[in-house]
């Protein structure tokens, strides 16, 4: 199951709100963790409202840890201990 960490949703912002920060600590706050039963992985997801909507993308998560989806920004990370089946994993 998906669970947003942080902010109130998975939406992503730019991050530093024009103070020059930077954006780590907003991609921190505000990704989804996923875990093995989220896979494949999917930007938007089955149930994003429909003003969120976007053509679909299937985002890989399983190399890096993280991924970040190039149409809305949404930033998925794997939780901690996934243990991944199937092809080549």
């Amino acid at each position: 199951m998906t669970q947003p960490v942080g902010g109130n949703d998975a939406k992503q912002s730019d991050g530093d709100g024009g103070r020059g920060q930077g954006d780590s600590e907003a991609l921190k706050s505000q990704a989804v963790v996923v875990s093995a039963q989220d896979l494949p992985l999917h930007c938007p997801g089955d149930k994003a409202p429909l003003w969120s909507m976007h053509p679909r993308v299937f985002l890989d998560v399983t190399k890096m840890g993280s991924v970040k989806c190039p149409y809305c920004g949404t930033v998925y990370t794997l939780a901690p201990g996934t243990v991944i089946h199937g092809h080549g994993h």
